[in-house]
């Protein structure tokens, strides 16, 4: 209820089919604690009033904060009227104010928006207007956005839809759809838990020493007989039986979740394992003795482990100019709920109900607004005089061109179809057999105008760039292809560049 009057207030109705564990209340506030499929789900609704003072504004601010850092939950939502008029939710930041101003207004509205940019949450709407008023005096509309969702976790957040009016209320009703789905999240988490070969245990001089044991040499290389596929079937073999000897990287279900952290040191590991034993100790003999040794060596653990991870993010932000990728890939690790596609409208009001309708849903989305270019030479309007055209002569890749590209490859760049990771091709640039073989295999290629059959085939990973996330339009397809047939692509766009260059007058 309101803290002044008996009215108002927030109030949360919940499905019966939902097991409901917690219920929290804070000013004007209120909060539950929803048992999904997924785990634990908060959802709270909040009404900041604008007649607050500052110490009903302070124990509202804390008490958003303790349910935002509260860990039993994977994810939380707050709805509510936050009255943070001089927010701008474009940018994040205060509109119109210098940053010293000491209004006691523009300081308390301060107050929640750092907060909000410490917790590292998210919110939903930016340019929308959720309420409307029209002044009396002036007969002017004022428009304002006071509404907000705020959240830990973009992915769940599935669709918004801003709806009319409540009542005689000014302010808009507006809804969101959150997929908390049970099967879709289980997948994922098992994909993401399958076999993968550990690359980082190896050295490049290791996987170089073992390529050398392998025959390359394909006989009648240059006959007419042998198929750009055979040839590629040929180095595959090779490959894969290389790729064979990288040790997997698995994941223990039973290890300890403080050992997978990025931040962890021997100093550490000894506090783990001694908190471990203390508090197995404790279970075996209840005692106060036993008890106090227990908490010691959990505060020596809790105290290192802070220093550790404050210390690893110091290192990460500090070389996010120069290397991105371990600043990146550490928030993703911080994600409890990772970013998977289901759910989709499909253009006759359906929706998709496994992976297969929604690979097929997007790739309809996809391939309709595809552009198909026409086959075949270019219309005689690309060019006025066909007697002067020059024609771009066959192209010939040596040994020099595919050792340097093989060798300044990224190895930290995904691997296509055919699994052929680009650290293993990146070793074998130092290995003449190999290299030749690749070149032989790309020459081929240029000659025949054909192509591995793999090579045309591509991984389709889809990212979501805004608004629904139900709207299949609103992703855009990424394309994984072969490393080597990207190898090859650029070395055959160099040569018809190099061609163009040298044939288009000052």
């Amino acid at each position: 209820k309101n803290s002044v009057s008996d009215c108002g207030g927030s109030v949360i109705y919940v499905r019966q089919q939902f097991v409901v564990h917690d219920i929290v209340q804070g000013p004007d506030s209120v909060g539950v604690s929803l048992e999904c499929d997924m785990g634990k789900v908060m959802i709270v609704c909040v009404y900041r009033s604008p007649s607050l003072n500052e110490k009903q504004d302070t124990k509202l601010l804390n008490f958003m904060r303790d349910i935002f850092q509260d860990d039993t939950c994977i994810a939380k939502f707050c709805y509510g009227d936050f009255n943070l008029s001089h927010v701008s939710w474009v940018s994040g930041t205060i509109m119109n104010s210098p940053i010293d101003s000491t209004n006691a207004l523009i300081c308390r509205q301060r107050s929640y928006l750092d907060m909000i940019h410490e917790l590292g949450l998210s919110w939903l709407l930016t340019t929308e207007r959720t309420r409307c008023r029209l002044d009396k005096i002036s007969g002017i509309m004022n428009e304002s956005l006071l509404d907000q969702l705020l959240f830990t976790e973009e992915s769940l957040v599935n669709e918004f839809k801003l709806g009319p009016h409540l009542g005689k209320s000014d302010h808009a009703t507006f809804t969101t759809e959150l997929n908390v789905s049970h099967s879709t999240r289980l997948e994922a988490n098992k994909a993401l838990k399958e076999e993968r070969r550990n690359w980082s245990k190896v050295t490049p001089e290791e996987i170089l020493q073992w390529s050398q044991e392998i025959n390359w040499d394909i006989e009648n290389l240059d006959s007419d007989d042998i198929s750009v596929n055979d040839v590629w079937t040929s180095i595959m073999k090779n490959l894969n039986d290389l790729s064979n000897r990288i040790p997997l990287k698995m994941r223990k279900d039973n290890i300890d979740d403080n050992y997978n952290t990025p931040w962890v040191n021997r100093s550490l590991k000894r506090a783990i394992r001694g908190k471990n034993k203390a508090w197995n100790q404790f279970d075996l003999s209840p005692t106060i003795r036993n008890w106090n040794i227990a908490l010691e060596k959990q505060q020596i653990f809790e105290n290192l482990e802070c220093e550790a991870r404050v210390k690893y993010e110091k290192k990460v932000t500090k070389n996010l100019k120069y290397n991105s990728r371990a600043f990146f890939s550490y928030l993703r690790s911080r994600n409890k709920v990772k970013d998977i596609i289901t759910n989709l409208v499909r253009s006759d009001g359906s929706r998709t109900c496994n992976d297969k309708e929604t690979a097929d849903c997007l790739a309809d989305a996809f391939s309709s607004v595809f552009v198909e270019e026409p086959n075949g030479p270019l219309p005689k309007a690309c060019y006025d005089n066909t007697k002067n055209v020059t024609k771009c002569n066959d192209i010939e890749i040596n040994f020099n061109d595919v050792y340097n590209e093989l060798r300044v490859l990224n190895v930290y760049k995904s691997f296509g179809p055919d699994g052929v990771h680009p650290k293993l091709l990146k070793s074998l640039a130092e290995n003449d057999q190999f290299v030749q073989v690749v070149t032989a295999l790309f020459n081929k290629c240029a000659k025949e105008a054909k192509i591995p059959e793999i090579w045309k085939e591509a991984y389709i990973v889809s990212l979501h760039k805004k608004d629904s996330r139900n709207d299949p339009y609103n992703y855009r397809p990424v394309s994984l292809t072969c490393i080597l047939c990207k190898v090859y692509e650029k070395l055959v766009r160099d040569h018809i560049l190099k061609f163009v260059e040298s044939n288009i007058s000052d």
